[in-house]
């Protein structure tokens, strides 16, 4: 019976993702999630009361995903240089599927639709999924000498908007494939954009 509950809530959940990658949140219907899914209304409000927590819970799905990703990138990466170590996450974050990444997008896009505390605990689950792990990278870079002093919280969450920018279809265009694009955003963020003279 508990396997039966997980397959519901995963299909649930995956329905969800699907429809909120494709639509605005508000166009969304639980109608739709529940066809989708193949469950009934009632097995949808079982597992999840309102179509707010089933939109949380999906995200909430998505960031465990790339902490995970971050956190085993950079724990594989210890004794490589801070710039080794930012391209690895990030590459390995990039590689990520396409879904999981167009959640990620869709984050900034809904989270002025929260109030709170909903608002709050999604803003903090973001972080933790990213900004706090690479803001932990900088400061052992600074510690190493590797990279210059600052506030490393601001930093991270520096690289984490040209990123974000980055993931959109033009900058996906530009930039190409996973590993090209970790090189280029790593490289802009090291050396800038000065021309070599």
């Amino acid at each position: 019976m508990q396997d039966r509950s997980l397959t519901t809530i995963n299909n649930i959940l995956d329905a969800a993702r699907s429809l909120f990658i494709e639509k605005q949140y508000a166009d969304v219907s639980l109608r739709e999630i529940t066809q989708i899914a193949g469950v009934t209304k009632g097995a949808l409000y079982h597992h999840f009361s309102t179509k707010e927590e089933l939109y949380l819970q999906t995200i909430y799905r998505c960031l465990d995903e790339v902490k995970q990703t971050t956190e085993n990138s950079l724990n594989s990466s210890r004794g490589e240089s801070c710039r080794q170590r930012l391209y690895l996450s990030l590459s390995s974050f990039l590689c990520l599927p396409d879904e999981t990444l167009a959640i990620m997008r869709s984050i900034r896009r809904n989270i002025n639709i929260f109030q709170e505390p909903a608002r709050t605990e999604l803003i903090r689950a973001y972080q933790t999924a990213l900004p706090e792990q690479i803001e932990l990278l900088l400061v052992d870079g600074m510690a190493k000498g590797e990279i210059v002093n600052m506030d490393a919280r601001l930093l991270s969450w520096q690289h984490v908007a040209v990123v974000e920018v980055s993931l959109h279809e033009y900058g996906r265009n530009q930039l190409g494939g996973p590993q090209e694009m970790a090189n280029s955003i790593v490289s802009l963020f090291f050396d800038g954009i000065t021309a070599a003279k």
